[in-house]
Parts: structure tokens; C-alpha cells; sequence
């Protein structure tokens, strides 16, 4: 299954949105248009699946500084449906799963609770209670649930299968060919930068080798000029983090990655393409014991050469869409890049803007499979996305006055 629809209600910039999804999703907008701010929305929905409400959010906040300046209220509202398989919400299929979430914030103090929360069945909301939960996380509410409506358990027992927290990266491909130390606190996960992906292959190593071998493999298919690749102990870096977040480093021994090739070279992963790295760290993310089902990416252009960006979305595509082997996470990217936009379609896109005309009114959500006769200005593959979103202006694209 993978995420359709997103909504959330007064969350920053954010005073009501609504996103329609596919398998693999573009966010676009101006610099504060809130497209950050709907990937955190996401990935504290997808959080409190695990995480108690407070820490599900990302940090540090206090009291009401997440609710939209404008309300009057003191909630958020986070809200999502899924999908079978991967057909696109515009063809059809079967009715998905929905789950919603309010939850309201204090004056001071960071001890927010569900005010209110509840699941689709049969066409009709129902409620979970009781609310007011503050510590409590979507598992354990799941549990309480089957105390007075096995229905309502039934069905966020079928939620909790897709909502997982989601790992969110800006990732660096040169950081990600760093050799790296080994460290508890990354076991199975990439820092938020992509640094530790040298460990990552060796925690899948060492927990199924046969699982490693099927990530070589595909690895090896998209490209072929590699035919194999391992990791191999060395000097690497240690990351020490600050209550900051500003980190530092020092040496120890740790593992790095090596790709050996058709005819028999051996090449030191800081000297292998951008797109290489960049895409064994999707394939390392997929093929964890305990996969994500939903990667957030923030402007996946920065550091890639455009050529080797445009290949790596491109096998990207083709992975998430597929029906057979390993099943890619959900990929949902914001990008300023109209080189990346040049490899989706209309459907695939949404444009993030505020309203000139009524700048307090918070950002809006346009998808651009809305715009007017959009697929007649693409020109049957004359033009491309990007292009028009490059020479356009927002009035244009959506034929407004």
C-alpha cells in the first residue's frame, strides 16, 4: 500500500492542505512555501506510530510555536489514506484505509495530547477513544482499542502494517562514500545526511547475507559496468553529535565500500559516480530486515551532477512502480530543480504556494495534473515539466487572470 492522500490542518505555514499522492511524489514551491513543513507534517503522522506524541514532532518546539500563527485554535490536524497496491487514486480501485489525528498543544510546556482520533469504516468515521492521550503511541493505542471495538482495532492493526516512521534524508552522495565507524545509535538507519551508508550495508551483511546479495545484484542491474560490490575494513570517521546538532569527527577503524568491475578494477567508493552511491543507498533503504514504507527526501539535486540525478529518478520510477521483487519504500521529494521535474508527470506533482491575494491565509496546495490543458501545453513530449514550470508563472500554469 502506499500513502494517497495527505491532509493536515494548521501546522506552521500549513492551515489546511490537502495533497493527493503517487508511489513517487514531487513537492515544489518558493523558498517558504512550506514544502519542509509538509514533510515534517508527514513524517510526525508516521512517527507517532511508534513514538509517544511529544517527541513525534520535530524538535525542539514549545507550547503552541507549530500551530499556524493565524489560528485561533490549539490543534493540529494530520490525516492519510492508503491505497492497495499501486494503482494511482485517478483510476480507480478499492477503497483505501484512513486514519486522522488531533492533537492539541499547550500555552507553555511541551506535554501535547490526541484531542481526537479516528478511522473510516464503511463510509463512516469512528471515533477511538478515549482521547487525550499524551505518551501514548499508535501501537499501544491499537491495543486499548480491541478493549471496546474489535472493528476499530481490526483496522489500525491494518494501519500499522503501512504507517512505520518514516526516515527522512537530505542526503550528500559524498558523505555517503565516507567510510564510517560502527555506532549503536545508526543500526540499520543513515544519519540524516546519508553518512553511515558503509555500515548500513554491513549491518545487512551480517544479519542475512542472502538479503546483501539480492541488493548487489539489483544494484549490478541498473549498473552494469559494476560486477559486484562489498564493503571492507579500513580507517573511517566517527561522528560525535552536540545537544547543538552540530557535529565533529574523529578516526577508528570501520568499514568502506568498494565496487569491483567488468573488467576486474577495484574502485574506492569516493571514486565512484554520485548516482552510484545515491542510488545504493535507496536499494540499501529497501532492502533493510524492517523497511521503511515511506522516504522523505529534501532537494535530492544538491551535490548530483543533473545527468546522473535524471538516471538515478529515473530507475527510481521504475523501482517503485514495479510489482515483482523487493517492494521500494514510497519516495515523496521536494525539489527547486526543473531538470529533476523533467522526469515526472502532472499527476506526480504538487505545486505549494501562497495566495498573493491573501498572503495570512497560509500556503495552498495545487496539484498540477489541475492546471488547464496541461498535457496539451507538454505537447505529446515536446516540452517538458520542468520547462513549463521554469517559463510559467504560477497565473499561467493554472490560467488565472
Amino acid at each position: 500500500m502506499y500513502m494517497s492522500r495527505f491532509s493536515v490542518k494548521n501546522y506552521k505555514c500549513l492551515a489546511d492542505v490537502d495533497i493527493p499522492l503517487t508511489p513517487i511524489h514531487v513537492l515544489i514551491g518558493e523558498n517558504d512555501a512550506g514544502k519542509s513543513s509538509a514533510l515534517e507534517a508527514i513524517a510526525a503522522l508516521y512517527a507517532s506510530s511508534k513514538s509517544p506524541l511529544g517527541t513525534a514532532f520535530p524538535q525542539p518546539w514549545h507550547g503552541r510555536e507549530l500551530v499556524f500563527h493565524a489560528s485561533q485554535g490549539t490543534t493540529i490536524e494530520l490525516s492519510a489514506e492508503w491505497r492497495d497496491g499501486r494503482q494511482r487514486e485517478a483510476e480507480g480501485g478499492t477503497a483505501g484505509l484512513q486514519y486522522g489525528l488531533s492533537v492539541e498543544f499547550p500555552v507553555e510546556g511541551r506535554d501535547c495530547r490526541s484531542k481526537a482520533e479516528w478511522v473510516e469504516l464503511g463510509g463512516q468515521r469512528r471515533d477511538i477513544g478515549p482521547p487525550g492521550q499524551q505518551d501514548s503511541a499508535l501501537t499501544r493505542r491499537a491495543a486499548r482499542a480491541g478493549q471496546w471495538d474489535p472493528q476499530v482495532a481490526n483496522r489500525l492493526d491494518e494501519i500499522l502494517k503501512v504507517i512505520k516512521p518514516a526516515h527522512v534524508y537530505s542526503l550528500n552522495a559524498k558523505l555517503m562514500a565516507v567510510p564510517a565507524a560502527p555506532d549503536l545509535q545508526r543500526k540499520f538507519r543513515l544519519d540524516p545526511d546519508g553518512f553511515g551508508l558503509a555500515t548500513l550495508l554491513q549491518d545487512i551483511v551480517t544479519y542475512d547475507p542472502k538479503l546483501f546479495i539480492q541488493l548487489r545484484e539489483e544494484f549490478c542491474t541498473f549498473f552494469p559496468q559494476f560486477a559486484s560490490v562489498r564493503t571492507e575494513t579500513e580507517n573511517a570517521s566517527v561522528r560525535h553529535f552536540q545537544p547543538s546538532g552540530i557535529h565533529s569527527s574523529s578516526a577508528s577503524v570501520g568499514v568502506g565500500i568498494y565496487f569491483e568491475t567488468r573488467s576486474g578494477q577495484t574502485v574506492r567508493a569516493q571514486q565512484a559516480s554520485d548516482g552510484a552511491i545515491l542510488f545504493l543507498g535507496f536499494l540499501a533503504l529497501a532492502h533493510l530486515p524492517d523497511p521503511p514504507t515511506l522516504l522523505l527526501i529534501e532537494e535530492p539535486e544538491n551535490g548530483i551532477y543533473p545527468k546522473r540525478l535524471g538516471e538515478v529518478i529515473q530507475m527510481l520510477k521504475q523501482m517503485v512502480n514495479r510489482t515483482e521483487g523487493v517492494r521500494f519504500p514510497q519516495i515523496i521529494m521536494t525539489t527547486h530543480s526543473p531538470y529533476v521535474l523533467s522526469f515526472f508527470e502532472p499527476e506526480e506533482v504538487t505545486f505549494l504556494s501562497r495566495d498573493p491575494k491573501k498572503p495570512a491565509a497560509g500556503v495552498r496546495a495545487r496539484p498540477l495534473r489541475d492546471a488547464p490543458n496541461i498535457r496539451e501545453r507538454l505537447g505529446g513530449g515536446a516540452f517538458y515539466l520542468g520547462e513549463l514550470w521554469y517559463n510559467l508563472s504560477e497565473e499561467e500554469l493554472f490560467g488565472e487572470p
